[in-house]
């Protein structure tokens, strides 16, 4: 349980929601603006939020670890609420190993929102609404299967899950997505998707509905996302459409499709596609394909021919943080700052 010591001027008050859930309620202040909560409590350990609001009213949220402790390996997710309750598209996620004799990095940091809270969508008399699920790993031990007692191969949950997620059969949740309809299993979502068990399960809006309108996804990615969570497969596919399946699995919280996703689009950069997979790099923390995309930026051929690209110039605008490390990847090989500076 989460425990606090509050007091009635507190700028952050904590609510734990879930087993793993915390609610935070954070009071606006004039920018800039950094806050911190009570100390709570959660696996075993201590930890505090902190909150900064920048001059450019970017929303950066940190989690401490308070107590003396080695190798804390843990998962964090920061998600803003909208005004109804529900889950936005704000969120971000990191994982990260805390440790008492690392004080300087046992923290992590996200930034969750870019260029302010918009009061119509995020803010209610004065505050907003944070929820921050920690998931503290433990260690496993990894058997191999074992095929000789049952004969099964070992696909076959896997083929039966299929068969489910296509028969509809006992299905208990419907999404509407883009349009379509799609029928699925509200436990099966949970136990592979933190996301899908908060708002399936927890205090969201969504719990107590049988149908769900999802907004800011076409239905073909939904359809591939379903897929792979019933199936752990997914098809190759283009690299638009790997951008988009991207966004989906980082906004469920499905580290292995994104990681998948991320591999294809670090195997297929081009000229064409190096400039939005920068964005989407920066935007969903994918490093690896951070790292890809800038050795391939970064390269004279290349970046020559970026500088003349509308897109370009709107990601200098919209990710400095990414066109400075460009500019510094570029520089550690050859004096470009004339062709990065261009107009």
């Amino acid at each position: 349980m989460a425990s606090s010591s509050a007091n009635s001027a507190a700028p952050i008050w904590i609510k734990e929601v879930t087993a793993g859930s915390f609610k935070f309620e954070i009071y606006m202040k004039e920018y800039p603006s950094f806050e911190s909560s009570p100390i709570f409590t959660f696996g075993g350990h201590e930890w505090r939020l902190k909150c900064c609001i920048n001059y450019s009213k970017d929303v950066h949220l940190w989690l401490e670890l308070i107590s003396d402790a080695d190798a804390v390996k843990a998962t964090i997710e920061f998600t803003l609420l909208e005004k109804n309750g529900g889950l936005s598209w704000a969120h971000q996620r990191v994982t990260h190993t805390f440790s008492s004799k690392a004080r300087l990095t046992d923290m992590a940091l996200l930034r969750v929102l870019r260029r302010g809270l918009h009061p119509e969508i995020y803010v209610t008399n004065g505050c907003f609404y944070v929820l921050c699920t920690i998931f503290i790993a433990s260690d496993t031990t990894k058997v191999k299967p074992n095929h000789s007692s049952s004969g099964l191969p070992s696909d076959s949950l896997i083929e039966q899950l299929g068969d489910l997620l296509k028969s509809k059969n006992i299905s208990d949740v419907t999404f509407e997505v883009d349009g379509e309809i799609f029928n699925a299993h509200r436990v099966i979502l949970a136990a592979r998707s933190p996301v899908f068990m908060a708002e399936l399960f927890g205090p969201m809006v969504e719990g107590n509905k049988k149908r769900i309108k999802l907004e800011g996804m076409m239905a073909e990615v939904f359809k591939d996302l379903l897929h792979y969570i019933y199936t752990d497969k997914i098809e190759d596919v283009g690299t638009k459409f790997n951008q988009h399946l991207l966004e989906a699995a980082d906004r469920y919280a499905l580290d292995g499709l994104k990681k998948i996703c991320e591999d294809r689009l670090c195997r297929d950069i081009t000229l064409d596609t190096v400039v939005s997979s920068l964005g989407l790099s920066d935007e969903h923390n994918c490093g690896k394909l951070l790292d890809y995309c800038l050795n391939f930026a970064a390269k004279p051929e290349n970046l020559l021919q970026l500088t003349l690209r509308q897109e370009y110039l709107e990601l200098m605008k919209n990710c400095p943080s990414v066109f400075a490390k460009l500019s510094e990847r570029a520089s550690a090989s050859l004096d470009f700052k004339k062709i990065i500076y261009k107009k």
